[in-house]
């Protein structure tokens, strides 16, 4: 009797083990699942910091580009200065000329009334009066050369100041008042969106701008990442409606109030020497700047991610950045609130238990040039 007892037991933990092993061998192959979908999504995480840092090494490129025809530009307008210079200091000797040629007429009068062989003296003053109109004609000509190095001059410094002040409206962040783009992608619930221009289009970092629907200000935006021909801005808090929702193809227009002019407005005057040196001390302070705000090497070059926590791999449905809450169970996320939450492409089965796997697709993909 007690064999048969212990015989029925052994049955029970051998069926109980079983089961236990079929359990394992699923769980286990989920976990391959997500290991090769989350080994996926890293690969892509990485060639998009790889295309990050190939725009950040054009952006500066540029930017030297640009330094260096400023430096140019400003050697020109120095050279032109000194060959206005000569040009004056040749125009004061014809004048000088042109004053001892009236004198000599003038005596050369003063004596035709005194002598008495006035043919002579008349073919003298015949000569010294060509002399004078052809000093007149060679100071008509310095005139005019000296009118024409001063206009030069003049369209020099004024794209030399052109120059500086496209280059200090960059390093502050202030695009033009008549700037206009479009939001080409919106993610509302994550407050931000993508506009479809970048540097090419006027585009700067820290920009303040305005989100136009009509006459309406929607919400108000400060820029935060800018590429060539796209641009990533933050929603600022507060401004947009509650219920309300950015779109796709929004006006986006300068705002009306530029915090870096308001800054600037409160900074003391500099004068003197002190003015002439302002440039440079700014571009060293931009670089400076530039430097420390750099992403760490291996860092979310947005800067929206935090670190994983340690301890453990990311719930299935959150963000495989760290920055997303979980998805809701039992549904699909809402159009335009977790970009990272669609379903895979291709049509791939989702994992077991109903969750959604995070989308591979970026959410900063470049944006479509506008069309013109």
């Amino acid at each position: 009797m007690v064999w048969k007892i212990l015989s029925a037991l052994s049955a029970v933990c051998l069926g109980t083990a079983c089961y236990f092993a079929w359990a394992n061998q699923k769980s286990l192959v989920e976990e391959r699942k997500r290991e090769a979908y989350y080994t996926a999504n890293l690969g892509e995480v990485k060639a998009h910091k790889e295309q990050a840092e190939q725009a950040k090494k054009t952006r500066e490129e540029q930017l030297a580009a640009a330094n260096k025809e400023l430096e140019t530009t400003k050697t020109s307008v120095v050279d032109v200065a000194a060959k206005a210079q000569t040009k004056e200091q040749e125009l004061a000797v014809v004048k000088t000329n042109l004053e001892q040629v009236t004198k000599v007429v003038n005596d050369l009068q003063k004596q035709i009334d005194d002598a008495g062989d006035i043919e002579a003296l008349l073919a003298q003053i015949e000569n010294i009066r060509k002399e004078r109109l052809e000093a007149e004609g060679a100071l008509a000509n310095q005139n005019q050369a000296l009118a024409a190095a001063q206009e030069k001059v003049k369209t020099l410094t004024d794209a030399a100041k052109a120059a500086e002040d496209r280059e200090a409206r960059g390093r502050r962040g202030i695009v033009d008042e008549d700037f206009t783009a479009r939001v080409s992608q919106s993610f509302t619930d994550w407050g931000f969106v993508v506009l479809n221009k970048g540097n090419g289009g006027g585009v700067f970092a820290n920009a303040d701008l305005e989100v136009k629907r009509g006459k309406d200000t929607v919400a108000k935006l400060k820029v935060r990442d800018v590429e060539q021909n796209s641009s990533v801005a933050d929603l600022i808090k507060g401004s947009l409606a509650e219920g309300e929702r950015i779109r796709a193809g929004d006006l986006v227009v300068a705002a009306a109030e530029q915090s870096a002019k308001t800054d600037t407005k409160a900074a003391p005057a500099t004068t003197g020497a002190a003015a002439t040196a302002a440039p440079a001390a700014d571009a060293g302070a931009a670089g400076a700047a530039g430097a420390a705000a750099a992403p760490a090497m291996g860092g979310d070059p947005f800067g929206g991610a935090p670190a994983a926590p340690a301890g453990g791999a990311p719930a299935m449905n959150s963000d495989p950045f760290g920055g997303a809450p979980a998805a809701p169970a039992g549904g699909a996320p809402a159009m335009n609130s977790d970009p990272f939450g669609a379903p895979p492409a291709g049509g791939a089965t989702p994992p077991a238990g109903g969750a959604t796997p995070p989308s591979t697709a970026d959410p900063f993909a470049t944006a479509p040039a506008a069309k013109p």
